[in-house]
C-alpha cells in the first residue's frame, strides 16, 4: 500500500523542466517517438522544452561529429576499462564513489552522460552550464548528491546514442517488460539494431577516453550487471566489480525509489503500473543472468558486498584493487577517508514488509539469499 501511495503522489507532482532525452541527436529523438506512443499529459511542458534544447544543441552535435569523427575512429583505449555492476540499490553508486576519488582514473559525470553528443566540442561548457541549473542537488530518496560533475552510470548517454536503453524502462512503463528485455539481453532486437547498441557503446568508451586524457576507464552501471559477457567480448581485457545487497532491502529500496524515477522520467501516466511484480521479475532474470554469466571471466571479476564495504570500506577498497591491479596511490586512499569522514552521520534507511512479500521473496529470490548467505536483516520490520 504504501508504493501505491508514493505512485499516487508522484503523478500529482509536476514533472522537472527537462528530460534526459533532451540530450538526443534529431535522429535518435524520433526513433524514440515512433517506438513509443500513449504520451501523457502532463509530460507535455517537458516533452516541449526537452525538443527545444535538442534544437538548440543539433548544430553543436553535427559539429562535433564531423570534427571529432576521425579521431573517435582512430582511438584505442590505453587499457581494459573497469566496469562496477551489480543490482539497483546494492550500493554500486557508493562503491563508484569511493574509487572516483583516485586521480588516475576516468569516469563519466553527468553532464556527459546528459549530453554524450557534446563531450569534446569546446562549445559543451554552455550546455553544461544549463544542465547544472536545472538538475536536483541530491538524488531524493537517498540524499546522494548530484551535480554536473559527480561521477554517473553511462546508461543514460547510450539511451541519447540509440533507442535501446534500460532508462527507456522508466521513460515509457507501459512497455516496461518489453525495454528491460530488449536493453539488457538484447532480446527481441534485430541483428542491426544489436550492431548499433553495441557500436554507440564502443563509441562512448573511446570518447570517454579522449575526454579523460586517456586515463583508464572506471564505470558504474547495474544495467550492466547481466551483460558481462557483451561487455568482455567489445572491451577485450574488461575488469568487473560486483556488488551483492541483502535483497530484503533491495526490494523495499526498490518500491520506495521507483516512484521519484517514473515523476521525473515517465513520458506515460503510470498510477496504474504494478510494481511489485516487476521489481520481483527484474530482480530474478538479472541476478540469474550474472551468476550464469560471471565465471566467463574468471579472475578478471572481483565480488564484494554492501555490508562488507560499510563495515570496512578501507579494506574492502585495497582488496579489491590489489585483486584487478588498479594500483591506487596512497594519496588516493587519504582522499577515500576524508569522502568516509564526511559520510559518518549516514543513517540507513529502515523499511516495512509485509509478510507476503517476505514470503514471495523467499519463494522467488531464494537463489540469491542461498548464493550470498542472507537472512532477513534487522532493518527490515515484518508487518501483517
Amino acid at each position: 500500500m504504501g508504493a501505491k501511495w508514493d505512485i499516487a503522489r508522484a503523478m500529482e507532482e509536476k514533472p522537472p523542466g527537462f528530460h534526459p532525452l533532451a540530450g538526443c541527436d534529431w535522429k535518435n529523438w524520433f526513433a524514440h517517438r515512433r517506438s513509443n506512443q500513449e504520451y501523457s499529459k502532463r509530460t507535455r511542458p517537458q516533452r516541449i522544452t526537452s525538443f527545444i534544447a535538442l534544437l538548440m544543441r543539433q548544430p553543436f552535435t553535427l559539429i562535433e561529429r564531423f570534427a571529432f569523427a576521425r579521431k573517435v575512429a582512430e582511438h584505442r583505449l590505453p587499457k581494459p576499462p573497469v566496469f562496477i555492476i551489480g543490482h539497483w540499490r546494492s550500493g554500486t553508486t557508493h562503491l563508484h564513489n569511493l574509487f572516483s576519488i583516485a586521480p588516475g582514473f576516468a569516469t563519466i559525470d553527468f553532464g556527459q552522460t546528459a549530453m554524450p553528443h557534446n563531450l569534446l566540442n569546446p562549445t559543451r561548457v554552455l550546455g553544461r552550464a544549463a544542465v547544472a541549473r536545472v538538475i536536483p542537488k541530491d538524488r531524493g530518496m537517498d540524499g546522494v548528491k548530484l551535480g554536473i560533475e559527480e561521477p554517473q552510470e553511462e546508461e543514460m548517454a547510450i539511451g541519447n546514442l540509440n533507442p535501446i536503453c534500460y532508462y527507456n524502462v522508466f521513460y515509457y512503463p507501459h512497455q516496461m517488460r518489453h525495454h528491460f528485455e530488449r536493453s539488457i539481453f538484447l532480446e527481441n532486437t534485430t541483428p542491426e539494431e544489436r550492431e548499433t547498441f553495441e557500436a554507440v557503446y564502443v563509441k562512448l568508451l573511446k570518447k570517454l577516453s579522449i575526454a579523460g586524457g586517456e586515463r583508464p576507464l572506471l564505470l558504474k552501471n547495474p544495467a550492466s550487471t547481466a551483460r558481462v559477457e557483451l561487455l568482455d567480448r567489445l572491451f577485450e581485457g574488461a575488469r568487473f566489480i560486483h556488488i551483492v545487497r541483502n535483497p530484503y532491502e533491495v526490494f523495499a529500496s526498490m518500491l520506495h525509489h521507483y516512484p521519484r524515477l517514473f515523476n521525473a522520467f515517465s513520458w506515460h501516466d503510470f498510477d496504474d503500473i504494478d510494481l511489485e511484480e516487476m521489481v520481483f521479475y527484474k530482480y530474478r532474470r538479472i541476478m540469474q543472468g550474472y551468476l550464469e554469466q560471471r565465471a566467463s571471466v574468471g579472475d578478471r571479476l572481483v565480488e564484494t558486498s554492501y555490508e562488507a564495504l560499510i563495515a570496512d570500506s578501507i579494506g574492502e577498497i585495497s582488496r579489491i584493487e590489489k585483486a584487478l591491479g588498479m594500483g591506487l596511490e596512497p594519496a588516493a586512499y587519504e582522499g577515500i577517508r576524508a569522502y568516509l569522514e564526511g559520510k559518518k552521520d549516514y543513517r540507513r534507511n529502515r523499511y516495512q514488509l509485509t509478510q507476503a512479500q517476505v514470503s514471495r521473496i523467499q519463494d522467488e529470490w531464494g537463489f540469491a539469499l542461498k548464493e550470498w548467505g542472507y537472512g532477513l536483516p534487522e532493518s527490515i520490520e515484518v508487518v501483517s
